[in-house]
């Protein structure tokens, strides 16, 4: 019987079959890439299968910085340079000088600043039976003014001319705008129940610098002062320069020349 696939048919169909044999001995088993991922790199011809992820986001490492400076603002420190405020001759009271006044007994006034070392000097002193009392304190010009003008009269009235008797009364009384007592800083002290004085003065030289006086007129020191010896007329100056003043034997010029 002859054959009913003419040669050429039965040719193409042997290549046919072949070709499928040989895609079945191949093996071929790659997979295509899932759908929104990269195709699995090759290294040395062998297929891997790590997975592929997204590289890390870029970040910008922080910039490191010094922290703000703080800064504290200390208090200035309190002017206490009215403590030393020199007044005399050659020193007038300062122009628009004015001081708040705290009022004592027997209407007299001192700087308020002074009071609590007055008020505890008196008491020391007199716990020890030595009684001060304030015969001057706080002056207005007016008041010095007078004082000035009594003691000129006086001058005249024992004989002397107004030109000798105005220096004569320089010599115990400062012009007004010129003296201690317009600061409210002085006072001129005696003692009480009309005693001898004596011992009052002699305490309250000795002791005074402990509360921030001092003897201002000492009788060392006229020359330089311009004012004669006055045991009843204590300053104050604050107890630093006063321990000073008095270690020192120093009058309060002097003081303040070597502070400049």
């Amino acid at each position: 019987m002859k054959n009913a696939f003419p040669a050429k048919t039965r040719l193409l169909a042997a290549l046919l079959i072949a070709a499928l044999l040989l895609c079945l001995l191949c093996g071929c088993d790659a997979k295509p890439a899932p759908s929104g991922s990269a195709a699995p790199a090759q290294s040395g011809g062998a297929q891997t299968d790590a997975p592929v992820t997204d590289p890390p986001a870029s970040r910008t490492e922080p910039v490191a910085t010094e922290p703000p400076a703080v800064t504290t603002t200390e208090p200035a420190p309190p002017d206490e340079s009215w403590k030393l405020l020199l007044v005399n001759a050659e020193h007038p009271l300062p122009e628009g000088y004015s001081v708040e006044l705290k009022a004592l007994r027997n209407g007299h006034y001192v700087d308020e600043r002074i009071y609590p070392e007055l008020q505890q000097m008196f008491d020391d002193a007199r716990a020890v039976g030595i009684y001060p009392l304030i015969n001057e304190s706080f002056r207005t010009g007016e008041r010095q003014q007078q004082i000035m003008d009594k003691y000129i009269a006086s001058y005249e009235a024992s004989g002397l001319s107004h030109d000798a008797a105005v220096r004569k009364a320089r010599e115990i009384v400062a012009l007004p705008g010129t003296s201690e007592h317009q600061l409210g800083l002085a006072l001129d002290i005696i003692a009480e129940f009309d005693a001898d004085s004596t011992a009052t003065w002699n305490w309250l030289r000795d002791n005074c610098w402990r509360y921030g006086f001092i003897l201002r007129y000492p009788a060392d020191k006229v020359e330089i002062t311009g004012i004669s010896y006055e045991p009843w007329h204590f300053r104050y100056v604050g107890v630093p320069a006063a321990q000073e003043i008095t270690e020192q034997g120093l009058a309060l010029e002097e003081y303040v020349e070597r502070l400049g």
